[in-house]
C-alpha cells in the first residue's frame, strides 16, 4: 500500500502520517512518500495507493506535488494506463475559497481517466468546519478501510484489532533520537535570543527533514537541504525601524504597521509586490518559567545541550548540530499557541502513571471521544502547557515529545509597502492585526506571532524571509479592481504605491485605472491608512478616468448611516465595476476567508448579470471565464 502526499505547510503530511499508522496496525505494509520523492513513471505497477493534497495558492498544488501532476498530464498516457491501481484521494481545503479543493478534484479526475478504479468516493476536509478536516477525514477512513478489507481480506492466521486494542498496543520507535552533548548548568546568559532561537529552528527543522527523507527511500545531503530553503526563501538579519498603531485604542481589533530594515546598511530587501514576509514568533522566552519547568518534569535542565537525528540514521548523526535544549524546543515546538493534533493524546497515554488519566487520554484519542477531544481541545484552543497541568502524571519521553508537539512555523504577511519604497528606504512594511479572543470558557486567547509582533520595540534584532506570494500585481497598463477589508488592504496597499511609482515615472502617466474598495467598522477607530488615501486621492493619482477611485465601506458607521460592506459598495459602484471589467480589468479580493469572499464574488456576478444584460447561467460562465483567464484572484485565510 503506497500512501502519497502533497503539502504545503505540513496538514497533509500529518494526515499521511495517521494513514500509515493506521495501516500497519490494519496489517497493510504501508509505504509513505511525497509525491515528488516518488517515481511517477512506477505507478502503473501498485496496487493500491491512497492520495492526500492540499489546494495552495490560486487553485494550485502543493510544491512537492508539481512534477508529479505534471507527469500525470501528459497527452501521451493512454485511458488504460492505471488500470490496475486502486485508489482514493483526500483532499485538505478551505471552503472560504472559490475553488475549495480544486487539487484533490482534479487529481481524482484525472486517475479515473487514466483507468485507475477508485475504492472510496473523493474525501473532502475542511477547514471552515468547527472540526477542522477531521470531520470529514474520520468517517471517510473509516468507508476506507471496510473497503479495502473487502478488496484485500486478511489471511485466515490474522485478526483485525479493535480501536481499544490499538490504544492499548505498545508504542513503536520514534522517528527521533536525543543525545545529551553537554550537561553544564553554566550557560551564558544572553539578552538577545533571537539567534539562538533560529538555530533551535533550523537544527529542529533539519531533524525532521532528514526522517521524511529516509522515509522516502530518498537521498539527503544538509547542503541540498539549505540550498533548496533558500530558493524557496531569502532570509535577512534585521530590525524593527517602525512599529506604529493604525487604530484607536477604542477599536475592536488593533492593527499595527510595522516596518523591516536589514542590518547591513549596504543591502536592502529585494521582493515584488503580491509577495510575502515570513517571521518565525518568538513569542516564548527560552528561560520562561513553564519551559523550565517542563523540562524538568521530562528529566532534563533547559540548559543542557543536545544533538536532534533521525533515529533511522544513527550513523550519521555526527553531522546534525549540538543545541540547548531550551533554544531547541523554544524554536522548534509550539507550546503555548498551538492545540495538539489527536495522535498527542494517543501517545501520551503511553507515558502515564495516573490510570484515571491514562483512560481519559486513550478515550480522547479514540473514534468515540472526537466531540469531546474538540471541545476540550480545539474549541478551547488548549495549550501543550495547558495539557500537562491537566495531566500531572504525564511524563514523556523527549524524543516523543518532539515528534508529537505542535511544530513551530513560520507565520506569513503580505507585503504592505512597494519595492519602489524599499529602494529608497530600505524598508520592507507589513500590516498585523492582533488577534485577541476568548474561548467558551472564557479563557482569553491572544495570537502568538501577532501579539509578539506588536509588541516589538524599535532597534528589535529579527530574521525574517521574503517568498512568493500567491497574488502578483499584472503590467502597469491593466485595469485593477481592489477588494480588501481590514488587513486584507495590505498586499493592495503595495499595488496601489506601485502603481503610483510607475505612473510618476512615465511622462504619459499612462496607468490602468485602480478600483479600491476597503472596508471597515467606522472611519474613527480602523480607517486604515486614512491619511495615506487621502493624500492619494488630492495627488489626483485616482483622477485619470472617472473609472479609477477609493470607496469606502463601514459596517458600524458613527452617524445615522446605513450600514455596508464591501460587496454592497460592489453593487453601488456596478457601472464602474462593469466598465472596468470590460476593459479588461483584473479582481483581487483578499481578507478574511469565512464569509467575504464568496459574498464578493456573488456581487461581481449579479454586476455581470445586470450591467451586462447575462442570464444567471450566463453571469456564472463570465465568471468562470475570469478564472480560467486569470483575471480573478482570492488571498484569504
Amino acid at each position: 500500500m503506497l500512501v502519497l502526499y502533497g503539502s504545503e505547510t505540513g496538514n497533509s503530511q500529518d494526515v499521511a502520517e495517521r494513514i500509515v499508522r493506521e495501516a500497519k496496525l490494519k496489517h497493510y505494509a504501508p509505504i509513505l512518500m511525497s509525491m515528488d520523492c516518488y517515481d511517477v513513471k512506477t505507478l502503473p505497477n501498485e496496487s493500491c495507493v491512497v492520495f492526500v493534497t492540499s489546494t495552495t495558492g490560486q487553485g494550485e498544488e502543493p510544491r512537492n506535488m508539481k512534477s508529479f501532476w505534471r507527469f500525470l498530464l501528459r497527452r501521451s498516457l493512454s485511458e488504460t494506463s492505471l488500470t490496475n491501481v486502486s485508489y482514493c484521494v483526500f483532499g485538505l481545503g478551505d471552503s472560504g475559497y472559490q475553488k475549495f479543493n480544486i487539487t484533490a478534484k482534479k487529481l481524482f479526475r484525472r486517475l479515473a481517466n487514466l483507468g485507475a478504479r477508485a475504492i472510496e468516493p473523493l474525501g473532502l476536509g475542511d477547514d471552515q468546519h468547527p472540526l477542522g478536516y477531521e470531520a470529514a477525514l474520520n468517517p471517510w477512513l473509516q468507508k476506507v478501510w471496510k473497503s479495502m478489507r473487502q478488496m484485500f481480506p486478511l489471511p485466515s492466521y490474522l485478526k483485525e484489532l479493535s480501536d481499544d486494542e490499538i490504544l492499548k498496543l505498545p508504542l513503536p520507535g520514534s522517528r527521533f533520537c536525543v543525545d545529551v552533548i553537554e550537561t553544564s548548568e553554566n550557560l551564558e546568559k544572553s539578552s538577545e535570543h533571537s539567534e539562538h532561537l533560529m538555530q533551535g529552528y533550523w537544527a529542529f527543522r533539519l531533524a525532521v527533514a532528514a526522517a521524511d527523507a529516509h522515509d522516502a527511500a530518498a537521498s539527503f545531503s544538509h547542503s541540498a537541504y539549505r540550498a533548496h530553503q533558500s530558493q524557496r526563501s531569502t532570509y535577512h538579519s534585521g530590525v524593527i525601524c517602525a512599529n506604529r498603531q493604525l487604530t484607536s485604542k477604542e477599536a475592536v481589533k488593533q492593527v499595527h504597521h510595522l516596518e523591516f530594515k536589514p542590518m547591513d546598511s549596504s543591502t536592502s530587501t529585494s521582493y515584488d509586490s503580491g509577495d510575502v514576509l515570513g517571521v518565525l514568533p518568538h513569542s516564548l522566552h527560552p528561560d520562561d518559567d513553564h519551559l523550565t519547568g517542563l523540562l524538568k518534569r521530562m528529566g532534563f535542565s533547559p540548559n543542557v545541550r543536545v544533538r536532534i537525528y533521525p533515529s533511522a540514521t544513527p550513523e550519521k548523526k555526527n553531522s546534525f548540530p549540538v543545541i540547548p535544549l531550551k533554544y531547541l524546543i523554544a524554536g522548534g515546538i509550539d507550546v503555548n499557541s498551538a492545540s495538539p493534533r489527536r495522535y498527542f493524546f494517543e501517545v501520551m497515554s503511553h507515558f502515564t502513571a495516573s490510570e484515571h488519566e491514562k483512560e481519559r487520554l486513550q478515550y480522547f484519542a479514540s473514534a468515540q471521544g472526537a466531540v469531546d477531544l474538540y471541545k476540550y481541545n480545539r474549541r478551547e484552543r488548549r495549550t501543550v502547557f495547558e495539557i500537562f497541568d491537566d495531566f500531572p502524571s504525564m511524563k514523556p519521553s523527549l524524543e516523543w515529545f518532539l515528534q508529537v508537539s505542535p511544530h513551530l512555523h513560520p507565520r506569513l504577511y503580505s507585503i504592505s509597502s512597494s519595492p519602489y519604497d524599499t529602494v529608497e528606504t530600505r524598508a520592507t512594511h507589513i500590516t498585523v492585526a492582533s488577534v485577541e479572543w476568548v474561548t467558551p470558557m472564557k479563557r482569553k486567547r491572544r495570537g502568538l506571532c501577532s501579539s509578539w509582533l506588536s509588541s516589538l520595540t524599535l532597534g528589535t534584532k529579527i530574521s525574517y524571509f521574503v517568498s512568493k506570494g500567491s497574488i502578483s500585481l499584472p503590467p502597469s497598463d491593466v485595469p485593477l479592481i481592489l477588494v480588501g477589508p481590514g488587513t486584507g488592504i495590505a498586499p493592495f496597499r503595495s499595488f496601489v504605491r506601485t502603481r503610483l511609482f510607475q505612473s510618476q515615472a512615465n511622462d504619459k502617466g499612462q496607468v490602468g485605472d485602480v478600483l479600491v474598495f476597503f472596508g471597515c467598522r467606522n472611519a474613527l477607530h480602523d480607517y486604515l491608512y486614512e491619511e495615506e488615501w487621502e493624500e492619494l486621492c488630492k495627488s489626483g493619482f485616482f483622477a485619470t478616468s472617472a473609472l479609477g477611485g477609493l470607496v469606502v465601506a463601514f459596517s458600524r458607521p458613527t452617524r445615522n448611516e446605513k450600514k455596508k460592506y464591501v460587496q454592497n459598495c460592489i453593487l453601488d459602484e456596478e457601472k464602474r465595476v462593469w466598465s472596468l471589467l470590460e476593459d479588461g480589468a483584473k479582481v483581487f479580493v483578499a481578507g478574511a476567508a469565512e464569509k467575504m469572499p464568496s459574498a464578493v464574488r456573488e456581487a461581481i456576478q449579479k454586476v455581470v448579470q445586470s450591467r451586462g444584460s447575462r442570464s444567471e447561467k450566463e453571469s456564472l460562465i463570465y465568471m468562470t471565464e475570469m478564472d480560467t483567464n486569470g483575471r480573478y484572484f482570492v488571498d484569504a485565510w
